[in-house]
């Protein structure tokens, strides 16, 4: 398929592309997780239904998904890529749009833009050949194109490389991001503006991250080298105009290659970042930070001497929550107390700590429910007590979120796993 082309070697080496609380006893233990009534679990055929009982919405298949050899989501929608179509869905498996892959050759989806596919648009790298004409050589252009999401008509196209000798690709989707406000993309070594495609190269090996609403800037090198960069600047994306810098080096591997290891508040004003510091035993961090000016609102600070199992940041604005997995688990022996790394809910607004659960995956959360995997089982618990809500014994995969309240299963399923919060 054309849209699994990579970029040459020219242009691939511009791609490269933390935390802590302490963990003594609460003084109200959390709930345990005893099975709750598991109405949810008995009608997996049955479609999502606005009621207000979340037991008839959980754990229930909304569409099956065939042909799709990629995904690519934002919180209200999504789009597959397979061998035979292009195909945009509503967040709970509905399909608004189909088109030949025919229709697409020589693209890849970078990112998917919108509040709903009537409103949105696909981003995509779409390369084209101009063939040698006698002692004219073969030629490659790499354009950004935005496509309308529901009638997946073209909307503006700009080259961003022109009359390339040497062949070109699509990059991996992962390492291309877009702004909170989805007005700005990063992608190589450019900066390109979403409302028609005009861009900014930065220059060879320097790599642009957007984070939050803001531009993050690096060169590429690991964050642990002797030879990176001191400092990391954040930028206004309009201006490129430094707000101002990470002074720490590590922030660089923090923020560019650790999927899941900070999150952005939807406003793009605020980071909320897992970070290790220094130290022996190691120290960590979790910081909320201004993007616009790199003050940090506050920080919860622990130690590990095996470092942590995990590190990922979950936000879960509208109960003013942010779950995070305590990294001062582990002992002197590098094992955890009770064996299990335990999951906090933290207030968004100063860190204090909410509730503890030991054994979580956490799988996709809104202000309405968090479903978590533990115990080879799905549950859903409350955002701001931990309370269980509901369960199902008959699915254990986290699988790929795909909107807000859904997931692609192993089984291909789209399996609704959280509550409406309207």
């Amino acid at each position: 398929m054309a849209y699994k082309r990579i970029f040459s070697a020219a242009l691939s080496a511009l791609f490269v592309l933390v935390a802590c609380a302490p963990q003594g006893d609460d003084k109200n233990p959390p709930p345990s997780l005893k099975a709750s009534s598991p109405k949810g679990t008995s009608d997996e055929k049955k479609s999502p239904s606005n009621s207000s009982s979340q037991n008839e919405e959980l754990f229930t298949t909304s569409a099956t998904i065939d042909d799709a050899e990629s995904f690519h989501s934002n919180s209200k929608f999504f789009v597959t890529v397979g061998d035979e179509n292009v195909i945009t869905y509503t967040a709970n498996g509905t399909e608004v749009a189909r088109s030949g892959v025919k229709e697409f050759e020589g693209g890849c989806i970078l990112a998917v833009l919108g509040s709903s596919p009537e409103s949105g648009s696909l981003i995509w790298g779409r390369v084209t050949e101009k063939p040698a004409a006698g002692l004219t050589p073969q030629t490659w252009t790499l354009s950004i194109v935005a496509t309308d999401a529901k009638t997946h008509e073209q909307r503006w196209s700009k080259p961003l490389i022109a009359d390339s000798k040497t062949s070109l690709g699509c990059q991996d989707p992962k390492e291309t991001t877009a702004t909170r406000d989805e007005k700005w993309l990063a992608f190589g070594q450019w900066v390109i503006d979403l409302t028609d495609g005009t861009s900014r190269a930065l220059g060879d090996g320097i790599i642009p991250r957007a984070v939050g609403n803001y531009i993050l800037v690096f060169d590429g090198v690991c964050a642990n080298c002797l030879n990176g960069m001191k400092s990391v600047p954040v930028t206004d994306p309009a201006t490129g105009r430094t707000l101002f810098s990470f002074p720490e080096h590590d922030i660089i591997g923090s923020l560019s290659d650790a999927p899941g290891k900070f999150a952005t508040s939807s406003d793009g004003s605020t980071l909320f970042i897992a970070r290790r510091m220094s130290g022996d035993p190691l120290s960590y961090t979790l910081q909320s930070r201004s993007l616009a000016t790199g003050k940090v609102n506050w920080e919860v600070k622990g130690v590990s001497y095996s470092g942590p199992i995990s590190q990922k940041v979950t936000l879960v604005e509208d109960a003013g929550v942010v779950i995070f997995p305590d990294l001062a688990a582990a002992d002197a022996k590098g094992v955890a107390p009770d064996g299990l790394q335990k999951e906090l809910g933290l207030s968004l607004s100063d860190g204090k700590r909410l509730w503890a659960i030991p054994g979580l995956e956490v799988c996709a959360a809104n202000s309405a429910g968090v479903a978590v995997e533990t115990n080879n089982q799905l549950v859903i618990i409350d955002p701001r007590t931990g309370r269980q809500l509901a369960y199902t014994p008959e699915r254990s995969d986290c699988g790929q979120p795909l909107g807000e309240y859904s997931y692609y299963s192993d089984d291909d399923a789209l399996v609704r796993v959280l509550p409406a919060t309207g």
